[in-house]
């Protein structure tokens, strides 16, 4: 597949169906789109495009309400590849590009691409104010040599997802909710790093996941989870939150993994969140500290257990 920094003019010769978005998270709706369109654009021996954005525009005309990304942006292009995407155009959102008008954009977007059609979803808008409503995209391929092709919400198993459904959930803890929306189970990587090493001194040693501060996190609490370290899974429970018995303030990711210990420092972690067990609480010394986390362990075992 091949990346764009951009909108290079004439990067692009071939024919190509084009479709615009962010595309966070790239969840079941978002994968079942780009298959459709994948198909289409080779089945009519065209390119199939993605023109995406980075940093998220609502960082950028709404920064007092962005909540994060859902994955990193690396990750949201490797999934587009997967779905077989012939290219991707990573285009710098600013101010600049928000006060372009649909018509500036749509040629910006045209010269780069060979652009002969548009897929947009049901509810998309660009542009300054969000004129570029599909009404209105339709009248600029008109005069610019496109078409354009809006398709209906994506509804799986009565699920109708949505990034703003599934930062919702996340939200609430309903990792259950986040998975079946997501299609895959939700994920943080990173690099394991050294925290306060309480851990270790009550019998609990946690890896310490070195936090990427773009993702959103999900409700504070205590997960069941599975650690991946160079393709090997191992059960965890994890705790994500401030920790308040520590009176601590800058959120953490620390999994305990059940029933193995090895030197994780350094080492590269994927963390997938299973279920939500309860919510982060403070309490009253290390002995009530230390029977809770068994009872969470406990309860990560058991849930685990019938995980699939």
């Amino acid at each position: 597949m091949q990346q764009f920094s951009g909108l290079p003019v004439n990067a692009i010769a071939q024919a190509s169906i084009v479709t615009i978005g962010v595309f966070d998270g790239m969840h079941h709706g978002h994968q079942q789109f780009l298959h459709k369109l994948v198909t289409h654009a080779h089945t009519h021996h065209a390119y199939a495009v993605v023109v995406t954005f980075d940093p998220h525009p609502d960082s950028v005309v709404h920064p007092e309400r962005a909540s994060g990304l859902l994955i990193p942006p690396a990750e949201r292009i490797r999934l587009m590849a997967e779905c077989g995407i012939d290219a991707v155009f990573s285009v710098a959102f600013n101010h600049d590009v928000q006060a372009m008008s649909a018509a500036d954009f749509m040629q910006w977007v045209a010269n780069a691409t060979n652009m002969t059609a548009l897929w947009v979803g049901w509810d998309f808008a660009l542009g300054r104010g969000r004129e570029g409503t599909p009404e209105r995209l339709t009248q600029i391929g008109a005069q610019r040599g496109f078409t354009v092709h809006t398709l209906p919400r994506i509804h799986t198993d009565s699920i109708a997802p949505s990034s703003t459904a599934i930062r919702q959930a996340l939200q609430a803890g309903d990792i259950s909710g986040v998975n079946s929306m997501l299609g895959r189970q939700f994920r943080y990587r990173g690099v394991v790093v050294k925290g306060d090493q309480r851990g270790r001194t009550i019998g609990f040693p946690t890896a310490n996941l070195a936090i990427d501060l773009r993702i959103m996190l999900p409700k504070y609490g205590v997960y069941a989870s599975i650690a991946t370290f160079a393709g090997v899974q191992y059960p965890a429970v994890t705790n994500i939150g401030q920790r308040p018995t520590f009176n601590g303030v800058e959120p953490r990711i620390e999994a305990h993994l059940l029933d193995v210990t090895f030197d994780m420092y350094d080492q590269v972690m994927e963390l997938a969140l299973v279920a939500f067990i309860r919510p982060e609480q403070r309490f009253n010394g290390f002995a009530e500290l230390v029977a809770q986390i068994k009872t969470d362990a406990q309860t990560a075992r058991t849930i685990l257990l019938q995980y699939p």
